[in-house]
């Protein structure tokens, strides 16, 4: 899947962690940055469906019980090397190959190109997208479940209610 849409201002946007991410034919709006690592940040977004295409968009199409009102969660990804390039797509390929309750499906993605700092250098960017759980990170249900002197059980696929 490539991306559509990729006009220098949507891009600048949402480099600067605002305004509105296409993926594909999708159109999401960032809503609050939710998390960051070494080259990565992860967005609560909601997708942006026009009035006349609220039947059309293919996200919403599909039904995923852990999106709630057309928000998701986005991992922007800053590829810098052709190395970070096959990475995320394995980690893009591997994604996709799993089907499981305590997994995150992958949704849809992109991986848009970029010009980079240097003349003549182009990076790249990629989009994950996947549902959204608002009730905390796992970290946070661990220091929960640690002071109610609860533990995950090694025997069951879920503690969380």
């Amino acid at each position: 899947m490539g991306c559509s849409f990729s006009g220098l201002t949507a891009l600048y946007n949402a480099v600067n962690g605002s305004g509105d991410v296409w993926i594909n034919q999708n159109r999401f709006r960032i809503v609050k940055q939710l998390g960051e690592g070494g080259f990565a940040y992860v967005y609560l977004v909601k997708e942006v469906v026009s009035d006349g295409d609220a039947d059309h968009s293919e996200i919403s199409k599909k039904k995923f019980k852990n999106s709630d009102n057309g928000t998701y969660a986005l991992k922007k990804i800053f590829i810098q090397s052709e190395e970070q390039l096959a990475l995320v797509k394995e980690e893009i390929h591997v994604s996709s190959l799993f089907s499981h309750p305590n997994l995150l499906p992958l949704l849809d993605h992109a991986i848009i190109a970029v010009k980079g700092a240097q003349e003549g250098i182009w990076n790249y960017e990629a989009y994950l997208l996947f549902p959204v759980h608002l009730d905390g990170t796992l970290f946070d249900i661990a220091k929960l479940m640690q002071s109610k002197k609860e533990f995950y059980s090694p025997y069951c696929s879920s503690n969380i209610s």
